[in-house]
């Protein structure tokens, strides 16, 4: 091993632009988180303060993309922990007019768990699951959500 090698865990996903660039390749995760056991969540990565991340297309081309030029991240079904609370089907329309629809789980305290409440306070990235696949979205490129 490299010492100045930084191990990281390799998912492949599909990154979607704000301006209608499809990126297919592989980000870098931590194998360890810094607020749980186990290995570091695609949110966590997109939550954190670096503005950029590294990522490697296809062809093997390595670069640095900015979070805020991303609408929303696909990557597979993976054993992810449950998030507790209830789950809600949501319709997201971005700014381009793309439409994407899935569940989003709002756990939040009684009198503040209507879907205005968590998106007004969930910082920047979300997780939103459907059947065939799991997406990180960027809430400040949405142009509305509504109950689907």
């Amino acid at each position: 091993m490299n010492d100045y090698r930084v191990e990281k865990l390799e998912v492949h996903v599909t990154l979607f632009l704000a301006d209608g660039v499809v990126h297919e390749g592989i980000l870098f995760l931590s194998p360890f988180s810094p607020s749980h056991s186990g290995p570091q969540r695609m949110v966590e990565m997109f939550r954190e303060t670096d503005v950029f991340f590294p990522f490697k297309d296809k062809s093997g081309r390595f670069a640095l993309v900015n979070k805020s030029s991303i609408t929303h991240v696909r990557y597979p079904l993976q054993d992810e922990d449950t998030e507790f609370g209830d789950r809600n089907r949501v319709r997201l329309t971005f700014y381009g007019g793309e439409l994407l629809e899935g569940e989003i789980t709002i756990a939040m305290p009684a009198g503040k768990s209507r879907l205005q409440d968590y998106v007004n306070s969930t910082p920047g990235f979300f997780c939103l699951y459907s059947s065939d696949a799991h997406y990180i979205v960027n809430g400040d490129l949405i142009r509305e959500i509504s109950p689907a």
